[in-house]
Formats: C-alpha cells, structure tokens, sequence
C-alpha cells in the first residue's frame, strides 16, 4: 500500500513540477507540421484554419478563439493571408508573441496573376517577380503557398526553429536537431524534384490546378503553372476554350484538383484534352507526402 502511495506521490510531484509546454499557434496545417517536426513534444500547435477550409473564406470558430487565447507565441507567414481575421484573434490574446517566419524568402505576387486568360508567355512573366516591399506597399496580395516548394520549406523551417530557440533557449539543443532532420529531408526532396524536372522537355513543363497553390513550386523547378480558376469562380465558357488551347499546346496530360474546391470544371478539361485528374491538397498537415504524389504525377505524366 505504502509503495502505491509513493509511486502516486512521485506522479503528482512530476505533474507540477513538469515544464510547461510552449503553445504556438500558426494559421494553417502545414505550418503545424513544421512546428511540431522542430519542437516535437515541447509545444502544442494551435491551427487557426481547419482542414478543407478555404482560407481566402474562413471565419474564426469560438473554439479556435479560445485555443488562441492561450497561445504564448504566434507565426504568421507574412503573406497578408490572415490580415481580414487576425484582429479577432488578437483581441482574446494581447500578449501573444508574433514572429513572422517569411524572413528570407523569395516572394511572388498573388493568384490574380496566374489563370488562363492570360497568355503562357504572359503568365511566366508575372510568376516569376519577387515582390514582397512593392506588393505590401500598393496593398496587393502575395502568394501564400510559400510551404508548397521544399526550397522554401526550408527557409521557413529555418525561421520557425530561431523563434522557438529565442523563447524556449532551455530546448535549443533540441530544436536545432530536429531542424536538421527536418531540413536534411526537404533537402532530399529538393534534389528529387531538380532531377525529376530537369528530366522533362520543354513542352512538358506545363500542369494544370484548379486552385494556383503550387507559383512557388514551378518558378523554382522551371515548371509552368496554369490555373483553372477566375478569382475563386470556376471559368465562363470564353475562358475554358482558351484554357484548351492552352493546355492542348502545351501537351498538358496532368490536371490537379484540391478538396477546397469544385472539381466540376477540371473534370470537364481533363476530358477535353484527355488528361489525367490527380487529387492533390496543397493544405495538407502532410505537405512532404502531398508534394511526392505532385512529383509522382508530373513525373508520369511526361512519358
């Protein structure tokens, strides 16, 4: 009896004594996953936009609010993304730490520059500008999906691992070990990507999506992205024939579809010009694993 008393004590005497986990917020899944390969079990990861959402559409739920309100640090990207609900968020956490995780990366101008009724040679040109000063300044949206290519993965991971290094300096140690694993893999990525890329002729560098989640990806392993969509709407007729022109000349056989939106109008230019629909999702907790089936499906749609 006295043994079960002490091993109960000793319990009790751990639990209050135990170090306090760091809680981190960041806006989406896959910015929890690079958090929780960094801190591992040292912090708990609040997601502020929850699976399937469209983040361009998302209204903060009272549950995610008060999650927020305990967090003791938040990383925002930088993007802008989070500039219409990230009032609300910092009215129930005044105190909260924010780190912005975008230091060093290479920035590109928003979706409005991506879809089809634009000429491919038109559409290169816009994918390509780095504009992060130019674009906060004049107010326009920059692309988000900054975690879609590994290059910036890494340099997101890399800023990621400094903020928890300057809060939680007793897990230092801990934190640059994991970024090293961590960074070593999207390195291996990378690599997978460059050889499979520089694998492809010039005529089959060209993927079409319905959603532009993937300017980074492309201007960094000189594919061609191409977006279905017209600012959030699935295309008028005009702009369809033109995305078939597109993709027919351009010998397009693979056509992405993501979960947070209609397939509807990919499905009908998969049929026009015979190409195959993959299910992608570019918001997935699991990027590493979303961004190999990318690889995978570009890969066999060029033989």
């Amino acid at each position: 009896m006295m043994r079960l008393i002490s091993i109960l004590i000793l319990a009790c005497a751990a639990f209050l004594f135990a170090e306090p986990k760091l809680s981190v917020a960041v806006t989406l899944a896959p910015y929890a996953k690079i958090v929780q390969e960094i801190a591992g079990e040292n912090a708990d990861v609040v997601t502020l936009v929850p699976p399937n959402a469209n983040p361009h559409l998302f209204e903060p739920k009272p549950n995610t609010l008060r999650a927020f309100s305990k967090a003791s640090l938040y990383l925002s990207d930088g993007s802008g993304l989070d500039k219409a609900w990230r009032p609300r968020f910092m009215g129930v956490n005044k105190n909260v730490r924010i780190v912005d995780i975008s230091q060093g990366v290479s920035w590109m101008k928003g979706e409005a520059h991506e879809h089809a009724h634009h000429d491919a040679h038109e559409e290169e040109h816009h994918a390509h500008k780095h504009v992060h000063e130019h674009a906060h300044e004049h107010g326009e949206e920059l692309d988000p999906h900054i975690w879609n290519s590994p290059r910036m993965a890494i340099v997101i991971a890399s800023n990621v691992c400094s903020a928890l290094v300057e809060l939680d300096a007793v897990h230092a140690g801990v934190y640059r070990t994991n970024l090293e694993k961590f960074s070593k893999r999207l390195s291996d990525l990378d690599v997978k990507f460059t050889e499979a890329t520089k694998a492809l002729s010039e005529d089959r560098r060209t993927f079409i999506v319905f959603h532009p989640s993937y300017g980074y990806l492309a201007r960094d392993y000189g594919l061609k992205q191409i977006a279905v969509e017209m600012h959030g709407k699935e295309p008028k007729p005009r702009d369809m024939q033109k995305l078939v022109h597109i993709a027919k000349e351009h010998q397009v056989k693979t056509v992405f579809v993501q979960p947070q939106f209609s397939r509807r109008a990919a499905e009908s230019l998969s049929r026009e010009i015979q190409a195959k629909i993959v299910s992608i999702d570019p918001l997935a907790f699991d990027f590493e694993q979303e961004l190999q089936k990318f690889i995978s499906a570009i890969s066999e749609g060029s033989k």
